[in-house]
């Protein structure tokens, strides 16, 4: 018991910071202008975007309601989203009835097929036609 009550303070605190730091810092300061928010190191050194390249941008547009312009930065973000908040549900509240879910979300076929999707998503957003499509500047 008590590794579960330190577990869930554990996520209690995360979540405090996520909403009294992150959330104000990336509402008021845009991560496309601001000079100390975090660059992606892979497109540094390749020119090319990394699966989670524009979900600092995608939180700005979100927080400031442009829902649209969030989902153009990283649609993948938009698709997984679901998956990481049922995951991080069933893994706060594991018991007998969570059990299951968390044992779905934490299979093989699941995670492979995370895998899968993330790689694909990899590839396709640095295909030629990808940033012509959403129109974003790049």
């Amino acid at each position: 018991m008590e590794r579960d009550s330190r577990r869930l303070l554990i996520w209690i605190l995360v979540i405090l910071f996520i909403l009294t730091v992150a959330v104000p810092l990336y509402f008021y300061f845009d991560p496309a202008h601001a000079y100390l928010a975090p660059k992606c190191p892979f497109r540094l050194l390749t020119g090319l975007d990394c699966p989670s390249c524009g979900n600092q941008r995608a939180l700005h547009a979100l927080l400031h309601g442009e829902v649209w312009l969030s989902f153009r930065y990283n649609p993948f973000m938009w698709l997984c989203a679901p998956y990481f908040i049922l995951l991080i549900f069933a893994s706060l509240l594991r018991g007998k009835r969570i059990e299951p879910l968390y044992d779905l979300l934490t299979s093989n076929p699941v995670i492979i097929t995370y895998a899968v999707g993330y790689c694909l998503w990899w590839v396709i957003r640095n295909l030629p036609f990808w940033h012509n499509l959403v129109d974003l500047p790049r």
